[in-house]
């Protein structure tokens, strides 16, 4: 890298809207800005991935975001957007290695049938995405994730009324992954279960060598966290990391009575600079675990 490029990368959560902006430089990564914001549209609502109101969506969710922008100083010009599991499916689905490209690519468009059986496959990109097994190597399970291809045109048409360029799109979930790998590379070493939590749902993978081998997303009980011990002891963790807006301090104290691995709060700021001017960066800094997925994903260059 020659100069310095900045990433901005936005969580979406219903109508919430969580977001970071790292700068890429040759001396490393740069915590720029940082914050969140509600939006009018509501990304759970199946109504946006109607071509009808398209438009107007499009102009609304690019107004909100450059109010955004101008409030917290971003001026990044790659922009990516992480999703929750009602704007992205995702299920893990047996491989047998002995099919061929042709062969797989009809194996999951029957995936696909199964999800949407009205669904036509061209309205929809599907990814598979290859799970290790519990020795941390190549396994014979793959998760497929499945976004429609109308919500993707939005986000490229909101970023190209930006000015900029949509740069990835991924599951939340799976960026908060990519954050704890950077931010806590000893993690690569431990079978590690990453907990996500939101107002609805709990997202828990298993991370084997630092890849994913496991993940399901369960109900929430706001009073019962029995659900994230049985999956941590089910797959034999040695450490837990908690991230996500509805986490807190007390909710990793009350799983630390509950199971005998250790807790931890996620520190998305851990191994990016962060400058003394930046704007609430106390704000910032106590609420760390809310940006994990946000920080994850604007540090990805691929």
């Amino acid at each position: 890298m020659k100069g310095t490029e900045r990433y901005l990368a936005f969580i979406i959560e219903r109508t919430h809207i969580t977001a970071v902006e790292v700068a890429h430089s040759p001396r490393g990564k740069t915590l720029t800005a940082a914050g969140s914001f509600d939006s009018s549209i509501n990304f759970d609502d199946p109504e946006v991935y109607n071509e009808t109101g398209m438009t107007a969506r499009e102009k609304t969710f690019v107004k909100e975001i450059q109010s955004f922008m101008k409030n917290i100083g971003a001026g990044a010009h790659f922009f990516s957007f992480g999703l929750n599991s009602n704007m992205a499916t995702v299920h893990t689905i047996p491989v047998e290695q002995s099919l061929t490209d042709d062969e797989f690519a009809v194996h999951l468009e029957w995936e696909l049938k199964n999800l949407y059986p009205d669904a036509n496959p061209e309205q929809f990109v599907i990814l598979p995405y290859a799970l290790v097994n519990d020795q941390g190597e190549p396994g014979n399970d793959a998760m497929i994730i499945t976004v429609r291809k109308s919500f993707l045109n939005f986000l490229n048409t909101v970023c190209e009324r930006l000015n900029g360029s949509l740069h990835i799109v991924d599951v939340d979930h799976f960026c908060a992954e990519s954050c704890l790998t950077h931010t806590f590379p000893e993690i690569t070493s431990k079978r590690t279960v990453v907990v996500g939590v939101d107002e609805d749902t709990i997202d828990a993978s298993l991370l084997i060598k630092g890849k994913n081998a496991h993940i399901q997303t369960m109900k929430r009980n706001s009073a019962d966290l029995s659900v994230v011990n049985q999956y941590a002891r089910n797959k034999r963790a040695e450490t837990i990391f908690l991230h996500g807006r509805i986490v807190t301090q007390a909710m990793a104290d009350e799983l630390k009575e509950l199971t005998s691995c250790p807790v931890q709060l996620s520190d998305p700021f851990r191994k990016i600079a962060l400058p003394a001017a930046l704007k609430n960066i106390e704000e910032l800094k106590a609420k760390r675990q809310e940006f994990t997925a946000a920080v994850g994903l604007a540090i990805r260059e691929e």
